[in-house]
């Protein structure tokens, strides 16, 4: 176990009203990646983070000029080569005046490529209907016609300064002719253990449409086992005794299974599955007993420390079953089958979230500080130390 982990052993502290900018005590102060109003974009939101081979962290987030689900959105980054104390210049990687784009998924593989997968909308469509200051969108029919969501993969070979041109994957994700949108902004994966190992998993959750007012949801992965060159579509995971779930995430155990988190869409828990297959099938979902929070999208990562035995399992979440907020992270020592670990490290605002291994002995946390437009759509980003306090 990566060794004292005196931070997340700390007594969680009293909880506070706080400033979006403001960090539990003994952690460091946050460091803002996406500002609202930088580069004449009003607002940010839906952040993702990985780590490439160099160690460059690159954060992704969409670029939105509304406050709105739907509207002109791009899909943005940032590089930092100074494991996140700052932050390069916006790079914008896909810009359409005609499309929304959502929910980027990127993943670093062992040869050092990167892979970025995102969803885009036409104008006037969603994955549900929807009003919002005087503009409406409709749902999506299925299919693969012009106002129907796309599914597209970018690949970086050099550290995500630029970006290949996008191949389409909605054909493989959403073969059903009734499921009208897949993706989910989570970061994927590439197996280290086991039979499948070298296998590279991206998190979807699909719309299925109902009739024109009414939708569902499926949860499901992307693989391949050709560095990327081809992807699978795997099958569902059951929601015998849960509702239908949407945001996802996924991580692989000491033994090479892979582990669904997926967002419920009332209930207050968090669904689990997992696959002993390498994530092409799954059991039904079960609700955790100690994952409990508003519904909201959050963070998981595998966490292995090359100077100590078995890796941890990390979760940042909004501990609170009322309000994106209070910002906490989890620790597992069992691939996340308890979590008798629970730390406060953002005591306000805490909406969405994502992980990421800084170092052997760090970890970050970017994430939204705010629960609406009352407050501005900027993304933070949180080191938080394994081993020495602040």
């Amino acid at each position: 176990m990566i060794k004292s982990l005196t931070i997340l052993a700390l007594t969680a502290l009293s909880l506070h009203a706080a400033p979006y900018t403001e960090s539990a005590e003994g952690l460091a102060e946050p460091v803002p990646v996406f500002e609202a109003g930088e580069s004449k974009i009003p607002y940010f939101r839906i952040p993702t983070i990985e780590r490439s081979k160099k160690g460059t962290l690159l954060a992704f987030a969409e670029a939105r000029y509304i406050d709105d689900d739907h509207g002109r959105n791009d899909i943005v980054l940032k590089r930092s080569e100074d494991g996140g104390k700052t932050w390069g210049k916006l790079q914008i990687i896909h810009a359409d005046q005609d499309l929304v784009m959502v929910n980027p998924s990127p993943v670093t593989l062992s040869s050092g490529r990167i892979l970025l997968m995102y969803e885009t909308f036409p104008h006037g469509y969603h994955a549900r209907n929807g009003k919002h200051k005087g503009h409406s969108y409709k749902m999506m029919d299925g299919g693969f016609g012009k106002n129907t969501q796309k599914l597209l993969m970018r690949a970086s070979d050099d550290d995500g300064k630029t970006w290949s041109k996008v191949i389409e994957l909605q054909k493989i994700a959403r073969k059903d002719k009734d499921i009208i949108q897949s993706g989910s902004p989570a970061n994927g994966i590439q197996l280290k253990h086991g039979k499948h190992k070298g296998r590279i998993l991206l998190p979807l959750f699909l719309t299925k449409r109902i009739d024109d007012k009414k939708r569902t949801w499926l949860n499901a992965t992307l693989y391949s086992d050709d560095e990327g060159k081809s992807w699978k579509l795997s099958e569902y995971v059951p929601v015998e005794t849960t509702e239908a779930c949407n945001e996802c995430l996924i991580s692989e155990t000491d033994e090479g299974h892979v582990v669904m988190n997926a967002r419920a869409g009332r209930n207050k828990h968090r669904a689990i599955s997992t696959s002993t297959d390498g994530g092409v099938t799954w059991p039904a979902f079960e609700y955790s007993k100690d994952l409990i929070n508003r519904p909201c999208n959050a963070g998981l990562l595998k966490f292995s420390s090359a100077k100590e035995g078995k890796s941890l399992t990390f979760f940042s979440y909004n501990n609170s079953t009322k309000r994106r907020a209070n910002g906490y992270l989890a620790m597992s020592p069992d691939d996340g089958k308890t979590w008798p670990t629970k730390r406060s490290i953002i005591p306000g605002l805490f909406g969405y979230s994502q992980l990421v291994k800084i170092d052997a002995e760090t970890l970050g946390v970017i994430y939204e500080p705010f629960e609406s437009p009352r407050q501005k759509w900027s993304i933070y980003f949180l080191p938080i130390s394994l081993v020495n306090p602040q």
